[in-house]
């Protein structure tokens, strides 16, 4: 392993150093000076904002070829991506860590996509697999519960889809094949006809057996097709209104219990969206943007099992409504709107106690940005919940920023969250569910700068503090959910992108996680999040031909202390390789190659499991090893 490391390492520095022998910067990247809303809810430069923001451009999208939302955003120094073997659309869909926290919210376009049905995801991001719809994804780390809700403890992503601007049409068709049976097929159409635009995407992807790092068959299957329908109208003077639907439906095949066991678990999902946006600039200074949507999420896993323990057949449904107002005046943005959801569970196979059951939660929430003078500026918040089963909440915020110079930005940030229970910790059959929980509460304190240090290199830095009381967590002893007290998570990030020539760019990110231990537990959530990762990305591009190479390093990532194996796996490094050749304007040959020294790895779970205790194997999936997929894309 450690020559394998050693390899990728002097690639890296070979391409980095011949970089540096080539002319002065002159083709920009997504740098400071890029555009953003997730952290404010108003557009404003990358480096004016007083958080902590990563973006996936449209551009890195398509480049790279990335299968889902999930592998988009687990290349973002700080969020961790807890995938089930090949993909995250086989199985329940991938948890997502934000600076080691689970409590993260999920918006396409600012609209809501959490289910609350079960504890085992926040979203179906893994699902998201319309990748040629989306314009960029913004990744906000640092709790932000003021404007977003009271579960964005870790932090926020934000999916903000395309949008045709100039009149005409363009269709991408996209096919692909790879080892392992991988087949992928696409159809993206986007147009605009006067004030009439639209998005449309359809898609299938089919997935076989895949060998892990070690060389081992392991039991892997999907039949994946995807919709999308997005249809808007220009009411001019920056207002708008766009409708939009997704479809999304699979049949899978995933082990049973882990890598090791021989024995078929067959699922099936059908998960679809809809949503109605408005948006409306009403004078110079005040805008509005009013938003309703509904989420249907219906997960029926091991369905062939005759066992009702075993058996997860849940639909879950959101409905929302948000309206909000933006006032802006020569120093001040007023920010104020409220959020009314309702979370249910219409079905529930086998379990009466949790079938039919709902909660709703209704917001307001004010935040008033003011420029105190040409540097200091100061930002209040606050946001009062009220929880059908809850009651009410106030989580408070205050951000203060100060700007240096045009090339400088600092900022410290105290923002609290309250955390509810899900329907599944409070109606899941006996003995998991438990109505007599508590939220989780708390608050976070983080500091920042963005830096440009020249016009070609830029950089990031955040430090953050996290308290949280009454945690929910599962007991293995009782067999139910309950709440374990209270724990104190430190940490800190940083990034560096370098832009060397019009062909080469480089970027470095690095973050640091320590969270307290419970009792008789590891550091970081059981041992299950490493203390530190690296991401490394050094990209070229020329006329016709463009490539990146990507590292991802985690390291200490120790796993349960019931599993001292797990210390033997703690570390590894994954390198992917991506390249398209343009052969014409209108065609594009591309291929890529994920885990290019075949590493032996997993991403889910604490517990050693894959040659051991098979009882102990729901706690290990490992991911493919070395695989590639080649495809051809047309666009007229």
């Amino acid at each position: 392993m450690n020559r394998k490391i050693m390899a990728a390492s002097l690639a890296v520095l070979s391409l980095s150093g011949g970089a540096f022998c080539v002319e002065a910067a002159d083709m920009p990247v997504y740098t400071l000076d890029g555009i953003v809303v997730t952290a404010s809810r108003v557009p404003e430069k990358k480096i004016d904002s007083n958080a902590d923001v990563s973006v996936v451009t449209s551009k890195e999208i398509e480049e790279k070829h990335y299968d889902d939302v999930s592998e988009a955003v687990k290349h973002v120094p700080g969020v961790t991506i807890s995938s089930q073997g090949a993909s995250s659309q086989v199985g329940m869909s991938s948890q997502i860590y934000i600076n080691g926290s689970k409590n993260v919210v999920v918006l396409v376009d600012g609209m809501r996509r959490n289910t609350n049905g079960n504890s085992l995801c926040t979203a179906d991001i893994g699902d998201m697999v319309n990748m040629d719809s989306i314009d960029h994804i913004e990744v906000l780390k640092g709790s932000a519960s003021t404007l977003y809700g009271s579960d964005a403890q870790g932090g926020v992503i934000n999916i903000i889809t395309k949008k045709a601007k100039n009149d005409g049409v363009r269709t991408t068709l996209r096919t692909s094949f790879g080892n392992e049976s991988r087949e992928k097929y696409s159809l993206h159409n986007e147009g605009r006809e006067e004030n009439v635009f639209w998005n449309v995407d359809a898609g299938k992807e089919l997935q076989g057996k895949y060998k892990d790092g070690w060389g081992r068959r392991v039991i892997n299957h999907l039949n994946a097709e995807h919709y999308n329908v997005k249809l808007g109208y220009d009411l001019g003077n920056d207002s708008d209104v766009v409708f939009n639907y997704e479809k999304y439906t699979s049949d899978y095949i995933r082990p049973n219990s882990g890598t090791n066991d021989t024995t078929r678990a067959r699922g099936k999902k059908d998960n679809d969206s809809v949503s109605l946006q408005y948006k409306a600039k009403l004078n110079d200074r005040l805008t509005n943007q009013f938003s309703i949507y509904r989420n249907n999420t219906h997960i029926n896993d091991n369905y062939t099992t005759s066992d009702l323990w075993d058996l997860c057949d849940m639909k879950m449904r959101t409905t929302g409504i948000s309206d909000q107002l933006t006032y802006t005046m020569d120093r001040q943005t007023i920010t104020g709107g409220f959020d009314w959801y309702k979370d249910e569970i219409p079905y529930y196979k086998g379990n009466p106690d949790v079938e039919g059951t709902s909660i709703t939660n209704t917001a307001f929430y004010l935040q008033d940005k003011v420029d105190l003078t040409d540097r200091w500026n100061v930002t209040p918040g606050i946001r009062v919940d009220h929880h059908s089963e809850f009651g009410t909440h106030t989580s408070p915020s205050l951000s203060v920023g100060y700007k240096k110079n045009e090339k400088t930005n600092y900022y410290i940030n105290y923002k609290s969250f309250f955390v509810a229970p899900s329907l599944y910790n409070l109606y899941s059959p006996s003995p998991y569910g438990n109505k007599d929980l508590d939220p989780e509460e708390g608050n976070t304190v983080e500091f920042g700068v963005n830096h440009r240090f020249t016009d070609s290199l830029d950089g990031t830095f955040n430090v953050f503090h996290t308290h949280a009381k009454n945690l929910i967590d599962y007991d293995d002893t009782t067999s139910h959910y309950r709440n374990s007290g209270k724990t104190n998570a430190n940490g800190f990030s940083l990034s560096l992108n370098k832009e060397f020539s019009r062909h080469w760019n480089a970027s470095l990110g690095y973050s640091y996680l320590h969270m307290q231990a419970k009792a008789g537990e590891n550091i970081n959530n059981n041992g299950a999040l490493p203390e530190s990762t690296l991401h490394v990305n050094v990209s070229y591009k020329a006329d016709k031909f463009n490539a990146s190479l990507d590292g991802r390093g985690v390291m200490n990532r120790y796993g349960s202390k019931e599993s001292p194996e797990m210390r033997n796996y703690s570390s590894y490094w994954v390198w992917d390789m991506a390249a398209n050749y343009h052969f014409t304007k209108n065609a594009t040959l591309f291929a890529r190659v994920n885990n290019i020294f075949d590493q032996f790895y997993t991403d889910i779970g604490s517990f050693y499991g894959h040659d051991a205790d098979p009882s102990r194997a729901l706690g290990w999936y490992s991911a493919p090893g070395r695989n590639f997929e080649v495809g051809m894309q047309f666009t007229f």
